[in-house]
Parts: structure tokens; sequence; C-alpha cells
């Protein structure tokens, strides 16, 4: 791969998990909504693989706004992200609670230790705990984001430093309990949209993980 193609590969990942982590952060909006990818009537004529098929299952799944008001899709974010009442929907999506059964473990000090040794201190704040999911994306999406900045600027050992910091945090953090939490969000999502984002998220860190895989060194 030439440096521009690292460029726009690294730019797209970073583009990615930062737009799907403003999804698992905060309950939808009009804003939100006008970014979801339009609905293809027409059969793709090559080949899609898994993350072209998450793509097209999220175009079909965009809510009606005459069927599906903002307070529904509000209240159904609210029971599946939330973990506001244990049984009304699945556990909150903290790696922690995920992995260790409890708020604030083990994992969450072992996240924000992969943040400050990137550079990084709270990445948001707002989310609560920084093992939150949106934010363990985020963090992915920044490093993808100096990945980018350093392959532009010629500093291949920088790059390839970030790059393999992306891999290391995904195989240890975030493949370790999303696909779970995915799947039970999956399994009991009553709106479609929350459903094919989580399998979104799914097809996407696995291809990322195939990525880093193949460019690591």
């Amino acid at each position: 791969m030439s440096k521009n193609d690292h460029t726009a590969a690294a730019e797209d990942r970073s583009r990615f998990f930062w737009w799907l982590a403003e999804w698992f952060l905060s309950p939808p909006t009009a804003d939100k909504l006008a970014t979801l990818p339009a609905a293809e009537a027409a059969t793709p004529e090559v080949p899609e693989d898994a993350l072209d098929r998450a793509w097209r299952a999220l175009a079909n799944a965009v809510p009606n706004p005459e069927t599906v008001t903002p307070d529904e899709l509000g209240a159904e974010f609210t029971r599946l992200f939330s973990g506001v009442q244990e049984g009304m929907g699945p556990p909150p999506p903290f790696e922690s609670v995920w992995r260790e059964d409890r708020l604030i473990g083990e994992s969450t000090v072992q996240v924000i230790e992969a943040y400050a040794k990137s550079g990084f201190a709270d990445i948001d704040p707002e989310a609560g705990p920084q093992d939150h999911l949106a934010v363990e994306l985020k963090f992915i999406a920044l490093l993808a984001l100096r990945e980018a900045e350093a392959w532009q600027a010629g500093d291949q050992a920088g790059a390839k430093k970030r790059l393999a910091r992306q891999r290391d945090f995904l195989d240890q953090h975030l493949a370790a309990w999303v696909p779970c939490w995915a799947g039970a969000i999956i399994e009991q999502a009553r709106v479609p949209l929350f459903a094919a984002l989580a399998g979104l998220l799914k097809a996407g860190l696995k291809q990322a993980a195939a990525e880093l895989q193949e460019s690591s060194p």
C-alpha cells in the first residue's frame, strides 16, 4: 500500500468508529438520523462482504418518522444502553460490567492506562467510567486519526506505532466483550435501527481487526 492508501484507510477507520461511538453514547437526534444511509432497492452487482451487508441492513432499518416517534427511539435507547433496571434490557455497555460483572473494575483501570500511554486523559467524561463502549471506540478513532497524520507526514515509524496500538487495544479489550454485548442488543432490540447498528459494529470490528493485523509490523 502507498502512503496515500494507508492515510485513507486510517482516516476511514477513524470516521467510522467515531460516528458509531456517537450512536451508542446518546439517544438519536434528527441530525444523527440524517447521517444514516439511504435504503437501496437494487441488488448489488458485485458480491458483498460482511461489512457491506451490515451497511445495507442499517439502510433498510432506518426508522420511518411516521411510525416511530423520537420519544419511542429515546425510550428504546434508554432501555437498551442505560441499564436502568435489571431485566428491562441488557447490562450497560461498560467493559468491566461485561467482563467482571461490576462497574469500575480492572478493565476500567487497564483502558485508562492504555489511553494515558497514548497521551490521552479522559476521552469523554460525560460517558461516565471510561471503559464505556463509546469511549473505547473513540480511542480507536483518535489513534487512527493520529496514524493518518503520521502517514501523511512521512513518519512511518509513528504511524506503525499507532497502528499497532489500535490492533492491541482492539484485541485485548473491544474484541473481548463487544461481540457478546452486540449480540444481546441484536436479540433484545425492539426497534430494528439499534439491532442494525449493533450488527454494523460487530462487522466493523471484525474487518478492522483483519486490516490491522495485516498492516501491523
